[in-house]
Protein backbone atom coordinates (compact mmCIF):
# COMPACT_ATOMS: atom_id res chain seq x y z
CA UNK A 1 0.00 0.00 0.00
CA UNK A 2 1.85 3.19 -1.50
CA UNK A 3 0.02 6.11 0.43
CA UNK A 4 -0.01 9.40 -1.29
CA UNK A 5 1.20 12.48 0.05
CA UNK A 6 -2.32 13.84 0.84
CA UNK A 7 -2.73 11.44 2.68
CA UNK A 8 0.48 11.00 4.35
CA UNK A 9 -0.13 14.90 5.53
CA UNK A 10 -3.78 13.87 6.77
CA UNK A 11 -2.25 10.56 8.69
CA UNK A 12 0.30 13.42 9.65
CA UNK A 13 -3.04 16.14 11.18
CA UNK A 14 -5.04 12.84 12.29
CA UNK A 15 -1.51 11.99 14.79
CA UNK A 16 -1.01 15.32 15.89
CA UNK A 17 -4.44 15.69 17.02
CA UNK A 18 -3.68 12.69 18.86
CA UNK A 19 -0.90 14.27 20.35
CA UNK A 20 -2.77 17.21 22.10
CA UNK A 21 -5.68 14.75 22.90
CA UNK A 22 -5.80 14.31 26.72
CA UNK A 23 -3.86 11.44 28.36
CA UNK A 24 -6.63 8.98 28.44
CA UNK A 25 -6.54 8.45 25.05
CA UNK A 26 -4.24 6.40 25.17
CA UNK A 27 -3.22 4.70 22.24
CA UNK A 28 -3.70 5.93 18.24
CA UNK A 29 -4.58 3.56 15.56
CA UNK A 30 -4.18 3.76 11.69
CA UNK A 31 -4.12 2.37 8.80
CA UNK A 32 -0.35 2.91 7.41
CA UNK A 33 1.68 1.52 4.06
CA UNK A 34 4.86 -0.06 5.03
CA UNK A 35 7.16 2.34 6.81
CA UNK A 36 9.89 2.50 3.86
CA UNK A 37 7.23 4.50 2.08
CA UNK A 38 6.04 7.93 3.60
CA UNK A 39 3.47 7.26 5.90
CA UNK A 40 3.05 10.89 7.42
CA UNK A 41 4.07 9.14 10.69
CA UNK A 42 7.40 9.31 10.96
CA UNK A 43 9.96 12.60 11.79
CA UNK A 44 11.88 11.41 9.28
CA UNK A 45 8.76 11.68 6.53
CA UNK A 46 9.52 15.75 6.76
CA UNK A 47 11.67 18.17 5.14
CA UNK A 48 15.59 17.33 4.85
CA UNK A 49 16.39 19.49 7.42
CA UNK A 50 13.77 18.76 10.19
CA UNK A 51 14.65 15.41 9.56
CA UNK A 52 18.44 15.46 10.29
CA UNK A 53 17.61 17.23 13.34
CA UNK A 54 15.49 14.76 14.52
CA UNK A 55 18.23 11.91 13.68
CA UNK A 56 20.65 14.37 15.95
CA UNK A 57 18.82 14.59 18.62
CA UNK A 58 17.85 11.21 18.87
CA UNK A 59 21.31 10.17 18.72
CA UNK A 60 22.22 12.59 21.49
CA UNK A 61 19.30 10.92 23.66
CA UNK A 62 20.02 7.58 22.90
CA UNK A 63 24.01 7.82 23.35
CA UNK A 64 23.14 9.31 26.55
CA UNK A 65 21.13 7.08 27.70
CA UNK A 66 23.25 4.15 27.37
CA UNK A 67 26.17 5.99 29.72
CA UNK A 68 26.14 5.98 33.41
CA UNK A 69 25.07 9.77 34.65
CA UNK A 70 21.52 9.76 35.13
CA UNK A 71 21.28 13.69 35.34
CA UNK A 72 22.02 13.95 31.85
CA UNK A 73 19.35 11.13 30.72
CA UNK A 74 16.63 12.53 33.12
CA UNK A 75 17.51 16.60 31.68
CA UNK A 76 17.31 15.15 27.72
CA UNK A 77 14.12 13.47 28.11
CA UNK A 78 12.46 16.19 29.97
CA UNK A 79 14.11 18.61 26.77
CA UNK A 80 12.57 16.00 24.50
CA UNK A 81 8.86 16.34 25.97
CA UNK A 82 8.42 13.36 28.55
CA UNK A 83 7.32 14.09 31.63
CA UNK A 84 9.64 12.89 34.15
CA UNK A 85 9.42 12.99 37.77
CA UNK A 86 11.72 13.67 40.58
CA UNK A 87 14.37 10.94 42.34
CA UNK A 88 13.97 8.81 38.89
CA UNK A 89 16.75 6.76 38.23
CA UNK A 90 17.55 4.81 34.74
CA UNK A 91 20.45 2.56 34.44
CA UNK A 92 22.73 2.28 31.82
CA UNK A 93 21.88 0.79 28.14
CA UNK A 94 18.30 1.77 28.26
CA UNK A 95 16.50 2.62 25.17
CA UNK A 96 13.79 4.93 24.93
CA UNK A 97 11.82 5.47 21.62
CA UNK A 98 13.13 8.44 20.32
CA UNK A 99 10.29 9.41 17.54
CA UNK A 100 7.54 10.14 20.47
CA UNK A 101 9.43 11.19 23.81
CA UNK A 102 6.37 13.30 24.11
CA UNK A 103 4.12 10.14 24.93
CA UNK A 104 6.21 8.64 27.98
CA UNK A 105 5.43 10.07 31.31
CA UNK A 106 7.62 8.40 34.48
CA UNK A 107 6.33 9.53 37.81
CA UNK A 108 8.74 10.32 40.93
CA UNK A 109 10.77 7.38 42.51
CA UNK A 110 10.83 5.01 39.36
CA UNK A 111 14.04 2.92 39.27
CA UNK A 112 14.44 1.16 35.65
CA UNK A 113 16.94 -0.94 35.04
CA UNK A 114 19.93 -2.28 33.00
CA UNK A 115 18.90 -3.21 29.07
CA UNK A 116 15.63 -1.58 29.38
CA UNK A 117 13.69 -0.57 26.38
CA UNK A 118 10.20 1.10 25.95
CA UNK A 119 8.82 1.17 22.74
CA UNK A 120 6.50 4.42 22.15
CA UNK A 121 5.28 3.27 18.44
CA UNK A 122 4.98 0.01 15.98
CA UNK A 123 4.11 -0.62 12.67
CA UNK A 124 1.74 -3.45 12.29
CA UNK A 125 1.47 -4.94 9.02
CA UNK A 126 -1.15 -2.00 7.30
CA UNK A 127 -1.33 -0.68 10.46
CA UNK A 128 0.11 2.29 12.56
CA UNK A 129 0.01 2.43 16.10
CA UNK A 130 1.76 4.91 19.22
CA UNK A 131 0.89 5.06 22.59
CA UNK A 132 1.15 6.50 25.81
CA UNK A 133 3.75 4.81 28.51
CA UNK A 134 2.83 5.50 31.56
CA UNK A 135 5.01 4.27 34.56
CA UNK A 136 3.54 5.40 38.20
CA UNK A 137 4.94 6.73 41.38
CA UNK A 138 7.67 3.97 42.93
CA UNK A 139 7.37 1.45 39.93
CA UNK A 140 10.73 -0.46 39.59
CA UNK A 141 11.31 -1.76 36.01
CA UNK A 142 13.55 -5.09 35.99
CA UNK A 143 16.44 -5.05 33.77
CA UNK A 144 16.43 -5.44 30.04
CA UNK A 145 12.32 -6.05 30.04
CA UNK A 146 10.39 -4.34 27.47
CA UNK A 147 7.29 -2.25 27.98
CA UNK A 148 5.14 -1.99 24.77
CA UNK A 149 3.41 1.44 23.21
CA UNK A 150 0.25 2.22 25.36
CA UNK A 151 0.92 0.61 28.85
CA UNK A 152 0.72 2.00 32.11
CA UNK A 153 2.68 0.54 34.84
CA UNK A 154 1.29 1.10 38.39
CA UNK A 155 1.94 2.54 41.58
CA UNK A 156 4.69 0.29 42.95
CA UNK A 157 4.20 -2.44 40.67
CA UNK A 158 7.47 -4.41 39.52
CA UNK A 159 8.70 -5.19 36.52
CA UNK A 160 10.91 -8.89 36.60
CA UNK A 161 13.82 -8.75 34.37
CA UNK A 162 13.08 -9.83 30.96
CA UNK A 163 9.61 -9.61 30.97
CA UNK A 164 7.96 -8.32 27.70
CA UNK A 165 4.95 -6.50 28.72
CA UNK A 166 2.32 -5.28 26.22
CA UNK A 167 -0.57 -4.86 28.57
CA UNK A 168 -1.22 -2.64 31.76
CA UNK A 169 0.32 -3.88 35.41
CA UNK A 170 -2.01 -3.25 38.24
CA UNK A 171 -0.31 -1.19 41.28
CA UNK A 172 1.22 -3.10 43.49
CA UNK A 173 1.40 -5.93 40.81
CA UNK A 174 4.22 -8.17 39.66
CA UNK A 175 4.62 -8.57 35.95
CA UNK A 176 6.89 -11.41 34.83
CA UNK A 177 8.17 -13.20 31.82
CA UNK A 178 7.47 -13.44 28.14
CA UNK A 179 4.17 -12.63 27.68
CA UNK A 180 4.21 -10.91 30.92
CA UNK A 181 2.17 -12.61 33.13
CA UNK A 182 0.19 -10.42 36.64
CA UNK A 183 1.32 -12.18 39.74
CA UNK A 184 0.63 -10.64 43.30
CA UNK A 185 4.01 -9.11 44.78
CA UNK A 186 5.52 -10.62 47.09
CA UNK A 187 6.61 -8.18 49.99
CA UNK A 188 10.54 -9.37 51.19
CA UNK A 189 10.87 -10.94 54.06
CA UNK A 190 12.23 -8.72 57.24
CA UNK A 191 16.45 -8.58 57.07
CA UNK A 192 18.06 -10.77 58.80
CA UNK A 193 21.83 -11.76 60.07
CA UNK A 194 22.10 -15.23 59.62
CA UNK A 195 25.91 -15.04 61.22
CA UNK A 196 25.52 -12.24 63.61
Amino acid sequence: MNIPSSEAEANRRRFADFLAAPAEQRVFSCPASHPSQPTGFCPCDGPALATLWFYARAGVLLTALRLAWNGPKLALLRRAGARVGSRVFISTDVWIDPAFTQLLTIEDDVMIGVGVKIALHEFRPGEFRAGRVVIRRGAVIGGFALIGHGVEIGEGAVVAGGAAVGRDVPPGKLAIGNPARIRPLLQAAPEHTPYA
